[in-house]
């Protein structure tokens, strides 16, 4: 049975429609099953919304930086690594269902990534947008306070050197998806012009981009020292 008071309480945050609750912590192959519906569109509207209140928080507090800056510190805030640091932050991966053939006991970043989203898009639905900037706020605060200047993830670094280089922006692209819906992989292709052209591997298109951009950058080490 699925413990929507537990989780409720975990979050702070009461659904007025414990249906949606539950269906923001399916994932595909546990509704598949069991013909209920899963989190797939939730976690679409949650990744906006994530976006948007992380955007409006970062532009009122750091009223001084430049757009490049904010975008910096945008990027590491919706990342990946971000959203599964917090779910795991809050404790919430057992309550994750998931069919008999996945195992969240081994790495499934992508479903506690996915998961994340659609929690947001749920509270986005029940309560509005007041509701899920406050459940963002609060459990991003310490992520967002952590860094006085803007971090560098690579995609930021690698797009500076391009520029400052002469070699214009990188392209990604040629985005492929393979694997099973519980463990999905994502292959981008980058390409720098008239310098590299590579491919990177993740769990998300995200993560992928992030591969692709870390390898150039060891190229670019492994061509200056």
């Amino acid at each position: 049975m699925f413990d929507k008071k537990s989780v409720e309480e975990i979050i702070k945050y009461k659904f007025k429609s414990k249906t949606l609750l539950e269906n923001a912590l399916t994932h595909t192959s546990y509704a598949k099953s069991h013909n209920n519906s899963d989190y797939e569109r939730l976690e679409f509207l949650g990744d906006r919304v994530l976006g948007l209140v992380i955007s409006e928080f970062l532009y009122e507090k750091f009223s001084n930086e430049t757009e490049g800056d904010l975008a910096k510190r945008f990027s590491v805030l919706v990342s990946g690594k971000t959203l599964q640091s917090i779910l795991k932050d809050l404790k919430l991966k057992k309550y994750i269902q998931v069919g008999i053939n996945v195992d969240l006991t081994k790495s499934n970043n992508s479903i506690l990534i996915d998961t994340m989203e659609a929690l947001i898009g749920a509270i986005f639905i029940d309560g509005g947008y007041n509701k899920s900037k406050i459940f963002i706020l609060k459990n991003w605060n310490k992520y967002i306070v952590n860094n006085s200047i803007p971090p560098k993830d690579p995609k930021s670094k690698l797009q500076e050197w391009s520029v400052a280089n002469n070699y214009g922006m990188p392209v990604y692209s040629n985005y492929l998806k393979t694997g099973p819906d519980h463990s999905p992989k994502f292959k981008v292709q980058l390409n720098v012009d008239n310098f590299a052209k590579l491919k990177g591997i993740g769990l998300s298109k995200k993560e992928a981009e992030q591969d692709a951009a870390k390898k150039v950058i060891s190229l670019i080490n492994i061509i200056n020292k």
